[in-house]
């Protein structure tokens, strides 16, 4: 099970760095606001992921280096200690992040698939930072 979490957690943070990373440069050349909305959306699951993915990188480090075959005796200590509390915030917020903006996501591309003989306005950074705001504030 420890070298699941180790796994898991090390693949998640970097393929979803590298998605961020790539996704980053395909916004930057964004043509309309269909591929602006899909990629911000996308750096947001991303993100989200990778916040997961920190969540399981910590935990296992934590599990494995730090209390051993002590956690037992430290349990109180640990549940206690603000390194726990930063955490599981680490964890809410991602599952959050990636929750709410597939949500977004699959609305936007039912929007994009009801009104698909529209032509897409012009992309805007006001329009991105509105979309990515709304995404951010749910």
């Amino acid at each position: 099970m420890k070298v699941i979490s180790w796994l898991i957690g090390l693949v998640a943070v970097a393929a979803n760095s590298i998605i961020i990373m790539k996704s980053l440069h395909t916004l930057k050349r964004s043509k309309n606001s269909v591929v602006l909305v899909n990629k911000s959306l996308v750096i947001l699951i991303s993100f989200g992921d990778f916040l997961v993915g920190c969540y399981l990188v910590t935990i296992a480090i934590y599990d494995g280096v730090v209390y051993r075959q002590n956690y037992c005796k430290e349990q109180i200590d640990w549940i206690a200690s603000s390194s726990c509390s930063a955490v599981g915030v680490f964890s809410t917020i991602g599952s959050q992040v990636s929750l709410f903006s597939m949500t977004a996501l699959s609305f936007v591309r039912l929007y994009v698939i009801s009104n698909s003989k529209k032509i897409p306005g012009k992309v805007t950074w006001t329009k991105s930072l509105l979309i990515l705001s709304v995404v951010i504030l749910l």
